[in-house]
């Protein structure tokens, strides 16, 4: 059908190409020798969809197998449900040299190819559609590993098959085929030739024959078209109209409206007679799919079941496996592969499994008996309802649908039902009937049992009776909560069932005596957790009408139709509106109180309490109506605030109304009080007065003020210096209502004796007020520690330092800090060590002489805090004597590496503790990379530093550019003279390689720009190379008109003297970027610094790439056997390998070229 690989797409256009210049007889033989090699991708799904002929039972001609009944079925024009359908296409594959290891490896989508001309009416259009081939390993491809798959497979055959036999037919039969899909047309214009004799040699041989046509639709017209082309001829091929019809859709062109279009395709074929439809097409153009991308058809819209889809996981899949991978199960059918030896030396097929029978069931090479067994379960006289179960079911074309047609004896059959029974799991088919859709008839019902088989006819199988009684429908109702206050009753509908017709609703008609019915509302009744049913009827929705009230209770059935349950009456009297003011927590000194309303009732409802508030000071000026707000306790309660009413004191009115639930304001009650306002209060309490810390707590209680307390504030200072040291502290609020402060003596100069602390409140109104205020006593203990000399080993030369007895209150103690040194040359061998803390609280440090230049004599010790806010401060000190055996001196010097940076290989030896007993005249570092032994090691001479350390500086660009694991070995040359080693260390150097882009100086993006009257085109090539080597070193990304801005705008070295770039130039852009240059004036020179690694530019003159006077600028990179990698940065074709000897013989003589020696150098980090 189609190829999965894009190289056969490419062959079979070329061949196109050509064959339209042939004659058509070299068309047609052509075309046929092809497609006796053709390898083919997919096939379609089959889909559960179904017409009948037959509408009652069969008469004995019809089923003999069947049990002898009557029956009093109506006619009935389509037992079985019709399901949208599509249908599958065939593409032709060409070339049967193409490589199936190339088809294996297919995972991504590949060209369609669509059947070649075999008559001069075929389309010749070339197909654009792509498909994906599956994973074996996507678990997303088996959608239903437990899905079902019919034994017999089929495949799909057009004129590319050419003549296909009976006996043909009956070997493919041997081989587990019992199905065929014969293409009939495509297009409008192109019809099979050999589809009759495909047909008729199929169906001689047992197969079940389906059909498909090729389309290519792109609108809602052509879509009609083609399908009254295919059924024209289905028709004039004697095709029943229950065939198997596919709808082949591969052509891309048709996907802009694909679903619109195929749905037009569809109807029409419907229109034709043709309703048992599939659509065969691409997993890849399904919307559900195994793929990571999802295509456009809606298989919502056709039913995923009616899609034939193509995949092939590998090239060449057996149907065994197919059968046991289950790919796109959820569809009717899966084409496994296009390359099925099912004939060998003759016809190679494209084979699929089919998943719902739709493709191989009706061949009568697979033929069941029929059988069915009818049993009555579940007849339930509370429900009216009873199930059919249906077992042993089976039918010689296979069961496609399992109908049940059941009516009451009464009037005939006027409540004839046919019924499509569900497959239950374990494999029985169920229907559930209800009396109430059977016009809720009791008494005798008539089972009868029918089959659809899978070539769509319907087939009788038995039947039997039942007898079915309905109860009455019941239901109490019960009248509660009869308020008169509030003027509402509740009704309550209890012990509700109606066997018969069900209950979907519950309605309760409800009015007064008076007036009739003109006050009547039908309430539907809502389901309580209970089970009951309940419904709040309030008098106001009746017209405020008291008395006499009629309830009654109906049921809304599941059909719709209202049904009478029973009544009953109630009597109804309302109350006026009450509540009760109560005035509590009058604060004269917060300047609030509180209003409690109770007793809240009113006949009409009470949807707000308002309490409208005023003082008696300049009449209602001043006045609020308050909202209360309703309470657990079913009270209302409003706080008013006197500075809400302009803190006016003395008398407050504060009335009382009702907004009712019809939204009427309703006077209740009223009364008075009387407001004052008090001074702000506030009590200072010193707490936690810390002299081991410097610390105090300042606790203010009973905070109040009438005029509000926005902030507290504590201005807090010493009695030293006045108030230098004055801090205003906005205290916290505490979870217990007080505030509280914690003052450091440390934030106040560390000032001790008398502090005065003061109260103040910032009020609502933005205003400071003093309150209070109180004095306290401050003192502040000294650092303390003990320090012991322990370990004093003469053998060793150390000894250890312990400091115990560690505090610090004003501060806090961050580290201990001990600074060290011996007596001989002052301080020069300090040492400040941090100690480290022991399990017992004490800190200790180890000294070696050793680490103080194996120093002897007196030691001093002193002993320092770093407090918590980082600064230093003394705290005793001591002193020891330390002695060394002779025979333990010993050079001594550590190693330190520093700033390793991979991103330029480099890194830094410190070297310090530098100690020989023979006096140290210099300090030797041989550094090596572990790589190929010491062929790269260097005895590099470290630099003395101000501190007495001494600094090497190391680039991997020394060593060959190695890197991994380097060696630095530490020696000390004497002031005897000799040479002695002390240590060594190991470390990993990396550096990071960065790829060296190219770039043309004729680039259209800078080629045109112009310095100094010259073009970059013409001009730029040694910014050009200057650019592809930084940023090959750095990793940075440096445009040519980078460095060419740089040359041009801050040195005289680019197209200023005349045109073109000195070498100084080169010179000056590299150190711009933190780079090296180094002049290389042999050919051994540049040999290697191409081996290291580096960088190469070069300027050449005559040569292949520039012709003198005018020289060029290249860049080099890169060595092996004598070659070199170039880059040309005007002309990429001449980019490529070169001999070193050669480029260095072309070099340029030029002036300009050589203002550094040579017009070779290299550039490096």
């Amino acid at each position: 059908m189609i190829s999965l690989l894009d190289f056969h797409s490419r062959l079979i256009l070329k061949w196109r190409t050509k064959v339209r210049k042939k004659s058509l007889f070299y068309l047609t033989s052509t075309a046929i020798l092809i497609a006796a090699s053709s390898h083919q991708v997919f096939a379609a799904e089959s889909v559960k969809a179904s017409t009948s002929e037959r509408t009652v039972e069969l008469n004995k001609q019809e089923a003999d197998p069947s049990p002898k009944f009557q029956t009093k079925e109506a006619t009935q024009a389509s037992p079985v449900n019709q399901v949208t359908s599509s249908s599958s296409s065939e593409n032709e594959a060409t070339d049967s040299s193409t490589a199936l290891t190339e088809e294996a490896k297919a995972s991504k989508e590949k060209s369609v190819v669509k059947e070649n001309p075999v008559v001069a009416n075929e389309t010749k259009k070339d197909n654009k559609s792509t498909f994906f081939a599956a994973q074996n390993n996507q678990a997303t491809a088996r959608s239903n590993t437990a899905a079902q798959v019919k034994k017999s497979t089929f495949v799909d055959v057009s004129s590319h098959n050419g003549y296909i036999s009976k006996e043909d037919y009956q070997r493919l039969a041997e081989k587990g085929v019992s199905g065929v899909v014969v293409k009939l047309t495509e297009g409008t214009s192109y019809k099979n030739p050999y589809a009759a004799s495909q047909i008729q040699n199929a169906q001689a041989a047992g197969m079940q024959v389906s059909a498909y046509a090729f389309s290519h639709y792109t609108n809602e017209a052509e879509a009609r078209a083609e399908a009254r082309y295919f059924a024209e001829e289905a028709r004039r091929l004697n095709l029943p109209s229950s065939t198997v019809m596919v709808n082949d859709i591969e052509d891309s062109d048709m996907l802009s409206n694909i679903n619109t279009t195929t749905q037009a395709w569809a109807d029409e074929m419907r229109r034709m007679g043709f309703s048992n439809l599939m659509y065969y097409t691409s997993a890849s153009w399904l919307d559900r799919n195994n793929l990571r991308t999802k295509g456009p058809i809606q298989t919502e819209r056709f039913g995923l079941e009616n899609f034939w889809v193509a995949q092939y996981p590998t090239s060449k899949l057996s149907a065994d496996d197919a059968k046991t991978l289950k790919y796109n199960s959820e569809a009717g059918a899966w084409q496994f592969t296009s390359q099925a030896e099912l004939l060998p030396g003759r016809h190679v097929f494209d084979q699929s499994v089919d998943y719902t029978g739709r493709f191989t069931d009706h061949a009568p090479i697979a033929k069941n008996a029929l059988s069915g067994t009818i049993t009555i379960k579940n007849n339930n006289p509370e429900t009216g309802t009873f199930d059919v179960i249906v077992s042993n079911v089976g039918a010689p074309y296979g069961v496609r649908e399992v109908k049940v047609p059941i009516w009451s004896s009464v009037n005939g059959q006027d409540d004839i039902i046919w019924y499509t029974a569900a497959r239950q799991a374990d494999g029985t088919y169920k229907v559930t009937v209800k009396a109430s859709n059977h016009k809720n008839s009791v008494g005798e019902y008539n089972i009868h049992l029918y089959y659809v088989q899978n070539d769509g006819q319907l087939v009788g199988v038995g039947g039997t009776k039942t007898n079915v009684s309905i109860a009455k429908p019941q239901g109490k109702i019960t009248i509660a909560n009869n308020n008169p206050e509030t003027g509402t009753f509740d009704v309550i509908v209890s012990e509700v069932s109606n066997p018969a017709g069900g209950v979907k609703t519950v309605s309760v008609p409800v009015w007064s005596s008076d007036g009739g019915q003109d006050d009547i509302i039908w309430y539907t009744a809502a389901r309580q957790a209970d089970g009951t049913y309940k419904v709040t009827v309030k008098a106001t929705d009746h017209k405020r009408s008291t008395g006499e009230y009629n309830i009654h209770l109906y049921y809304v059935q599941h059909d719709g139709q209202l049904v009478g349950v029973t009544g009953t009456t109630t009597t109804v009297s309302m109350a006026r509106p009450k509540g009760t003011l109560t005035i509590t927590n009058n604060n004269p000194n917060a300047g609030t109180f509180d209003v409690i309303v109770s007793g809240v009732s009113s006949p009409d409802g009470v949807r707000e309490v308002k309490l409208p508030t005023w003082s008696n000071v300049d009449g209602q000026d001043d006045i609020i109506w308050y909202t209360a707000k309703k309470q657990a306790d079913g009270t209302y309660k409003v706080t008013v605030k006197a500075s809400d009413h302009k803190y006016s004191t003395g008398i407050y009115n504060v009335h009382l109304y009702y907004v009712q639930d019809d939204g009427k304001l309703v006077g209740v009650a009223g009364t008075q009080t009387v407001v004052s306002l008090a001074k702000p209060q506030g009590q200072i309490t010193i707490q936690n007065n810390n002299p081991h810390t410097g610390t105090f707590d300042v606790i203010v209680s009973n905070v109040s003020n009438p005029y509000g307390v926005r902030e507290v504030k504590l201005p807090i200072w010493s009695s030293v210096n006045g108030q230098d040291d004055i801090i205003w502290y906005t205290a916290a609020k505490q979870a217990n209502g007080t505030y509280k402060v914690t003052v450091k003596a440390s934030n106040h100069k560390n000032s001790v004796g008398e502090y005065n602390i003061h109260l103040y409140y910032i009020q609502n109104n933005g205003k400071l007020v003093g309150v209070t205020g109180t004095k306290t006593n401050v003192s502040i203990a000294k650092p303390q520690g003990k320090i012991t000399i322990a370990n004093n080993n003469p053998d060793t030369g150390t000894f250890d330092v312990i400091v115990s007895e560690v505090s610090n209150p004003a501060g806090g103690v961050k580290a201990v800090s001990v600074p060290i040194w011996s007596g001989v040359n002052g301080q020069d061998d300090i040492i400040w060590y941090t100690a480290t803390k022991q399990v017992n609280g004490t800190y200790k440090v180890t000294v070696k002489a050793s680490d103080h230049k194996y120093s002897t004599g007196l030691y001093y010790v002193h002993l320092y805090y770093v407090q918590n806010n980082g600064t230093l401060i003394g705290v005793g000190g001591t002193s020891t004597n330390v002695t060394i055996s002779p025979d333990k001196l010993k050079p001594t010097g550590k190693i330190t590496i520093q700033n390793n940076n991979p991103n330029t290989g480099t890194f830094e030896v410190v070297v310090s503790n530098v100690f020989s007993p023979n006096g140290v005249r210099e300090v030797k570092l041989p550094t090596w990379s572990s790589v190929n032994g010491q062929d790269d090691v260097s005895w590099y001479t470290a630099t003395k530093q101000a501190d007495g350390t001494y600094k090497l500086f190391v680039n991997a660009s020394n060593h060959k550019n190695s890197t991994g694991e380097y060696n630095v070995h530490l020696y000390y040359v004497q002031n005897d003279g000799q040479l002695v080693g002390v240590g060594g260390i190991k470390l990993q150097v990396n550096k990071r390689v960065y790829e060296t882009p190219y770039y043309s100086q004729r680039d259209s993006r800078w080629a045109g720009r112009t310095y100094g009257g010259y073009t970059f085109a013409a001009t730029g090539c040694v910014p050009t190379t200057v650019a592809m080597a930084i940023s090959g070193i750095t990793g940075q990304t440096v445009l040519p008109t980078t460095v060419a801005d740089y040359l041009y705008h801050s040195t005289n070295e680019f197209n200023k003297r005349s045109y073109g770039t000195t070498s100084h130039g080169i010179v000056l852009a590299a150190r711009h970027w933190g780079l090296k240059t180094e002049t290389l004036g042999s050919t051994a020179a540049v040999r290697e610094a191409l081996a290291m690694g580096h960088h190469v530019l070069g300027a050449v003159g005559t040569s292949v790439f520039a012709n003198y006077p005018v020289t060029h600028e290249l860049i080099m990179k890169g060595y092996n056997k004598e070659m070199t990698y170039v880059m040309d940065p005007y002309n990429a074709s001449n980019n490529g390998y070169y001999s070193v000897d050669y480029l260095f013989r072309v070099r340029s003589l030029d002036p300009t070229d050589n203002t550094e020696g040579s017009p070779f150098m290299t550039i490096r980090a």
